[in-house]
């Protein structure tokens, strides 16, 4: 202890001795280990920690694909819940819920709340127990059932100061009174954005309608049954479904069983864990920098080492000297390291928005501050241990004698040499990774949505069902809300429909008046959505053919549907669309198509369109309704507050929620293509910084190194040309080893890449050349700098300090 000790107040003195080493090292450090605690805070949390519910690994959901229709992973239907829950043998319990806000009242200010609609198997499928009172009954999720709902602990802590005699009190949700019958554990909510639980009714006309899909499903695995039992079961369910159902059969159709984990992480996992691969690359490099560092530290001191082993200190003595070095500056990097990560981490939580799944667990807990200590201390041993080892290994005569400086130690300057080569190829390597991400970035934000986002404003309401349970009345609220906002001066169009663009999917089944003239069979399902008068203008979108809705019409009257041109080409490829007649289900009135627009790409800007149909609102007037207002001129933001006024004039019980403007929407949809573009360039950057700087130091180093030699030469006639050329050659040989390597790399990580581009090749050809071409002039300008300096010694002055 004694002598750690005694070394640890050597090396203070030491470093403090040289406070610029000391800065630049702690420094590279600290940006490397922090960056990897900020991407690995992201990683434990989104894709390290289960979620809070009992054995999750059991857990899958089931969806539907239809092939003929293009469709994956769609909602179920009620009919097809209860199929589900009965014919496989693979599962011990199975669930369905739908998830819509709904309104708190009678308590001041109206809240609103996201609320989850599950069956009365809930809770058991999740593996919840409430930590206060019960969940549902089978009664209570049946018809005539009473209301009642269950809490989430952040809502019972928020709402009633968690008073443990909640049980029993009501809750006014959209007008109607529920009895608080249970509350959650701490943390324990699925979707994770959840506040309230309450029970799920069907209304009585979805009970046998198949294509009315709107419901998620859960399904807990049998002990034992692996994933693949699960699907090959629910293929045979699905089997024997096609044949007692004629409309299964023919189009595709088939069961999805996918994990609980895939399903909140998949679209994320490749991707986060790329980024903390090229975090450690930057690490990496971080480490090089600093490891060259102490070489040319350590050769500076050879004479103090030699004179230490002279006078008896061992090798072994020696190494635990350097690595006491190294391992303070590791410690001190990874200390301020670790407030880099904390302001990381909130960094990309706050640019992510919502595009993260399973943002709350997301922070910088007890087990990130492990790792910052961990990758502290392992790359303190990692670049202190060969300069330890290098800087120990001394001749004591060779150094001991005058006028032995002159030439760069073979050993050591190739040592640091292959360092620079590794720095540059791994520079070279993130820097492509980059910009095939920034290209593909390019050519998402390039594609045409088929609507324009840039002016138009968002929000989402909701009609009390206790007032608003005629269908005339939800109309004379629509109409007289869109009179009142058409006459707002600023607002140049409005409109209302029940799912923005980017809002998710919403498929119904579809029938036609007369056979279309598609090839095979009929398509089961369509994308659809409701439309108000104004709604497609106001998104910008294109007419083809015919004409758009006119008028908001009454309950009754024949409702109007405008298609898309995707639905238009695979029903009427002859191109007589208008005037055709067809109903969506479980609609028994038909509907007149009196328009065709051009596609949107309302799944994704990555997804190509899919057949789509806007329907009147007074086809179906929904108690669920997304605004959409156009400015005039300037900021669409700057309308919220008259808007919400005119909404209060109409109903001062309906807020207007989730306020948006579209292009945060869509930036959200492609949020992490954005972070990964945004990471890999900051990972990049500084991976080539650093490359930079350690080419800059190996040759500033070999020149200091040498100048004895460069003034003789320049003494016998050499001129200083001939000396600037030496020097560039040596950095650029460097560089071109680095290149190479890198290079070789490269091709290996754009195969990784080539899922996760839009709009390029993994190995395009423009990208590989830019970040060569790029890296080199970068090498030439940190190499030129030495050799200029090199250039202009003075042969008598360097010959005379020899």
């Amino acid at each position: 202890m004694e002598t750690l000790l005694r070394d640890l107040r050597f090396t203070l003195r030491s470093l403090r001795a040289s406070p610029g080493f000391t800065l630049v090292a702690v420094l590279a450090l600290a940006l490397g280990i922090g960056a990897n605690s900020a991407v690995f805070s992201v990683v434990n949390g989104v894709l390290l920690t289960p979620p809070p519910l009992a054995e999750p690994e059991r857990l899958v959901t089931l969806s539907n694909d239809i092939q003929a229709a293009d469709l994956e992973g769609i909602s179920i239907s009620t009919p097809e819940y209860r199929d589900f829950s009965t014919l496989p043998s693979v599962f011990s319990s199975v669930a369905a819920y739908t998830w819509r806000d709904m309104t708190l009242t009678g308590g001041g200010a109206a809240q609103r709340f996201g609320v989850v609609h599950g069956t009365a198997t809930l809770f058991t499928t999740l593996g919840v127990t409430p930590m206060l009172g019960r969940g549902f009954t089978e009664a209570e999720a049946s018809p005539g059932g009473d209301p009642v709902v269950v809490l989430t602990h952040k809502v019972w802590r928020a709402n009633f100061a968690e008073d443990p005699g909640v049980l029993g009190k009501t809750m006014q949700l959209d007008g109607k009174p529920y009895t608080v019958v249970g509350v959650l554990p701490r943390g324990v909510a699925h979707p994770e954005s959840t506040d309230l639980y309450v029970p799920f009714t069907p209304p009585p006309e979805h009970a046998s309608q198949r294509t009315m899909r709107y419901l998620f499903s859960l399904a807990r695995m049998k002990p034992g049954v692996t994933l693949e039992q699960a699907r090959a079961d629910m293929a045979r369910v699905a089997r024997d479904m096609q044949a007692v159902e004629p409309r299964y059969s023919g189009i595709g159709w088939s069961i999805r069983v996918t994990s609980l984990e895939d399903k909140l992480v998949g679209n994320v996992r490749g991707t986060l864990w790329l980024l903390l691969g090229a975090v450690g690359c930057v690490l990496l490099v971080a480490c090089g920098s600093v490891a060259n560092l102490l070489l040319a530290r350590a050769a500076a001191r050879e004479r103090e080492v030699s004179i230490r082993a002279a006078l008896g200190a061992s090798r072994g003595r020696l190494v635990a000297q350097f690595l006491t070095e190294s391992l303070v500056l590791s410690l001190v990097g990874g200390a301020l390291g670790l407030l880099l990560a904390l302001w990381g981490t909130d960094a990309l939580l706050a640019f992510m928005g919502d595009g993260l799944p399973r943002m709350s667990h997301v922070k910088l807990d007890v087990t990130s501050v492990l790792f910052t200590m961990g990758v502290s201390v392992f790359t303190g041993l990692v670049f202190g241990l060969v300069p330890a080892l290098q800087s120990s290994h001394v001749d004591l005569n060779a150094t001991m004698r005058e006028g032995s400086r002159g030439t760069e130690g073979g050993r050591s300057g190739r040592l640091r040499s292959g360092l620079v080569v590794a720095q540059v190829a791994f520079a070279l390597m993130l820097l492509v990774g980059a910009g095939l991400f920034m290209k593909s970035l390019l050519a998402l934000r390039g594609v045409d949505a088929g609507f324009k986002p840039v002016g138009v404003l968002t929000g989402q309401l909701v009609l009390p069902d206790a007032r608003y349970s005629e269908p005339a009345r939800k109309l004379a609220f629509q109409r007289d809300l869109l009179e009142r906002l058409e006459a707002l001066p600023g607002v140049e169009s409005v409109g209302l429909t029940n799912l923005l663009p980017l809002g998710g999917i919403s498929t119904s089944g579809l029938e036609f008046e007369s056979r279309p003239e598609v090839k095979g069979e009929l398509l089961p399902a369509v994308e659809f959505r409701l439309a108000s008068p104004g709604y497609l203008s106001t998104l910008g979108v294109k007419l083809y053919q015919g004409r758009l809705h006119q008028g908001l019409g009454e309950v009754g009257g024949i409702p109007e549907v405008v298609i898309n041109r995707r639905f238009a080409d695979v029903y009427w490829p002859k191109g007589n669309a208008l005037g055709q007649r067809l109903s969506l289900e479980p609609m028994t009135q038909w509907s007149t198509v009196v328009g065709i627009v051009e596609d949107m790409r309302e799944w994704g800007l990555s997804s190509p369109a899919r057949p789509a149909a806007y329907w009147s609102l007074p086809a179906a007037p929904a108690s669920y309704l997304s605004l959409v207002v156009r400015a005039k001129a300037g900021a669409p933001e700057a309308l919220r507050a008259s808007i919400e006024a005119e909404l209060r004039g109409v109903d001062a019980d309906v807020p207007l929620f989730n306020v948006a403007p579209l292009t945060q929407l869509v930036d959200e949809s492609i949020s992490s293509r954005s972070l990964s573009a945004l990471l890999m360039g900051l990972f990049a950057g500084t991976a080539l910084l650093l490359a930079a700087l350690g080419i800059a130091g190996v040759v500033g180093y070999s020149v200091t190194r040498r100048t004895r030699e460069m003034g003789i030469r320049m003494a016998l006639g050499a001129a200083s040309s001939d000396v600037l050329v030496m020097v560039l050659r040596q950095g650029l040989k460097l560089a071109g080893l680095g290149v190479a390597v890198g290079l070789v790399m490269s091709l290996g990580l754009a195969r990784f890449l080539g899922s996760m581009l839009y709009g390029v090749t993994a190995y395009d050809p423009w990208t590989f050349t830019a970040v060569a071409v790029l890296l080199g002039g970068v090498t030439l300008l940190a190499t030129w700098l030495p050799a200029r300096r090199a250039s202009r010694v003075d042969p008598i002055v360097s010959l005379r300090s020899e």
